[in-house]
């Protein structure tokens, strides 16, 4: 059996290998801290119905998180199959994301109920995505992969800043609405990402360029997630000062 050969050695690595290891470094840390501050935000101020929608989020940018962690094992290791497991973490990164968004909506158009349940066309479009990849990666096709994800990422982002604009007008002055203003530039830092990588894919002609876009988007999408970290953070401490009883008198 042959062992794959790892694409460098401590002795011997080259910074631009160096620097994607940063930039996948950089995304998981990033987004496990934007998971630490979305949960504990959730259940400490929103309300029990509007749930659904940050638990999207949340799977997303947990999809995110694998997303970083194959590609680091993938230049450690140069295992085959955690470059599919990549691609695929950035494609539910974005699918999760635009269910939750979505979800933030359709939640608020019936706010008052105590039960709001999830539309059929979120369970369709996500089992016709999860199915359709599944198929590609277990047949080890990967044309049928490139082009479900080529797909699902173009559909999945006009669905995201689609509803992305519905939530924030719906939710204008709300803390949905600031933390989903502060999401949407690393969903489009990622959509760079990802089809900076799908160019790669189909031409070799401009291979510098799109690892110069590709390291420069990745930064981005981990700033941007690290600073919707911040205004979770922000907008849960605003609620505590609201309700601090040092405040009061008598």
């Amino acid at each position: 059996m042959v062992m794959p050969t790892p694409l460098f050695n401590v002795g011997t690595l080259e910074p631009f290998i160096a620097t994607r290891l940063l930039a996948y470094g950089t995304v998981v840390v990033a987004g496990a801290t934007l998971l630490y501050y979305l949960f504990a935000y959730v259940r400490f101020v929103l309300a029990a119905h509007h749930g659904r929608g940050w638990w999207y989020v949340g799977i997303g940018i947990g999809a995110g998180m694998v997303y970083g962690v194959s590609g680091l094992l993938d230049l450690v290791t140069a295992i085959p199959w955690l470059r599919v497991v990549t691609r695929g973490g950035a494609l539910f990164f974005i699918l999760f994301l635009s269910l939750g968004i979505r979800a933030m909506y359709v939640e608020n158009r019936d706010s008052s109920a105590s039960n709001v349940r999830t539309p059929m066309v979120d369970y369709a479009v996500f089992g016709g995505v999860v199915l359709a990849w599944w198929i590609g990666f277990l047949s080890s096709r990967l044309v049928w992969i490139s082009l479900v994800e080529t797909i699902g990422w173009g559909g999945a982002t006009l669905w995201v800043f689609r509803y992305g604009v519905l939530t924030v007008r719906a939710h204008e002055g709300t803390s949905f609405a600031a933390v989903v203003r502060h999401l949407l530039p690393a969903v489009i830092s990622f959509v760079i990402v990802v089809f900076s990588d799908l160019v790669g894919i189909y031409t070799l002609q401009y291979a510098a360029v799109v690892d110069a876009v590709w390291v420069i988007g990745t930064v981005l999408v981990a700033a941007f997630l690290f600073n919707t970290a911040v205004a979770i953070r922000h907008q849960g401490a605003e609620v505590e000062r609201k309700y601090d009883w040092t405040t009061w008198r008598g």
